[in-house]
């Protein structure tokens, strides 16, 4: 009778201890949800090239370990003396902006203050917090290494968790790869190229805080709707009323052709018949991820709201 019990209840014990473990899972692992998230994209991007390397090279960890350190010496290395500039362009607009010495509404003034603040804080936390920045910067190096070398291995131990039927499963992981190209190279990396473009712009054409703008104009971009010519059509109006023609015409050109042109262009050739994103997720998922992960969630936010969407369609599916 007793083992009659114990049997009976035991699927619940087993339900009750793998629910405490993946709980416990989680909170291990919770610091560093945004280090795993970014290697996975940064993977995402560069598994193109780490296949033609191991193609020449015929050594995954070898390849790995050479996309590793191709990946801190362009990105890694730079973003922190990025965040160094940032800091000292937004202090000093800061104190500006603060002195009312610019002729603007007080709700305009409000609202430039409130960017400013957190861009100042994001910046500045980041700048100060160099132990903590390292250390997520070796997570992400890491778990980036493991992902372009166990990467294929990694996709096909999910797909066999996934509770569908095969089809359906073939179904998700075509989702799932539409959606996340359309994320990752429509928004992050159009966004990122757009807004290197912009700031290279607002150097040669010297506009005040090039790399605080840049910034900018990568969000805007994101942003349906709205657009990056939010940001370089108003500098070069500016430039012109100031007196400098060559200047304020010279950015319009520059404006029209290698930002929003350049976007135009980018989002046709990297996204093409993907997966569209609406409007709302995108909106939902950048603001929604900004309270979450901070400046980072720019990236992730539509991206985890957008996958999660298609996910549940699918389960519906196969529960219909």
């Amino acid at each position: 009778m007793k083992n009659n019990v114990l049997k009976k209840h035991s699927g619940y014990l087993f339900l009750g201890a793998l629910l405490l473990i993946a709980l416990l899972a989680f909170f291990v692992v919770k610091p560093f949800i945004t280090s795993i998230l970014t290697s996975g994209v940064l993977a995402y991007l560069l598994y193109p090239w780490y296949k033609k390397l191991n193609n020449y090279i015929k050594n995954k960890s070898f390849s790995s370990f050479i996309m590793v350190l191709f990946l801190l010496i362009i990105l890694f290395i730079p973003t922190f003396f990025i965040i160094n500039s940032l800091v000292k362009e937004v202090l000093p607009l800061y104190n500006y902006i603060s002195s009312n010495e610019l002729s603007l509404s007080p709700e305009i003034s409000n609202v430039l203050n409130k960017i400013v603040q957190y861009v100042l804080k994001e910046a500045s936390n980041l700048a100060l917090t160099i132990p903590n920045f390292l250390l997520h910067t070796l997570i992400t190096l890491f778990l980036f290494y493991y992902f372009l070398k166990d990467g294929e291995k990694l996709i096909q131990e999910i797909k066999s968790l996934i509770p569908l039927k095969e089809k359906h499963k073939n179904h998700v992981i075509n989702e799932f790869k539409n959606v996340t190209h359309a994320i990752v190279y429509g928004l992050i990396l159009v966004g990122l190229i757009i807004g290197a473009s912009a700031t290279l712009g607002f150097y040669i054409f010297k506009v005040p805080n090039p790399i605080l703008w840049g910034l900018i104009t990568i969000i805007t971009s994101m942003l349906p709707g709205i657009g990056n010519w939010i940001v370089w059509l108003p500098a070069s109006i500016i430039k012109i009323f100031q007196g400098n023609l060559l200047g304020g015409v010279g950015l319009l050109i520059y404006g029209l052709i290698f930002i929003s042109g350049l976007e135009v262009f980018l989002k046709l050739k990297f996204i093409g018949d993907k997966s569209k994103i609406h409007p709302a997720l995108i909106i939902l998922g950048i603001f929604g991820g900004i309270q979450i992960m901070g400046f980072i969630g720019i990236f992730f936010g539509p991206l985890i709201l957008t996958i999660f969407i298609k996910l549940l369609k699918s389960f519906l599916n196969e529960s219909s």
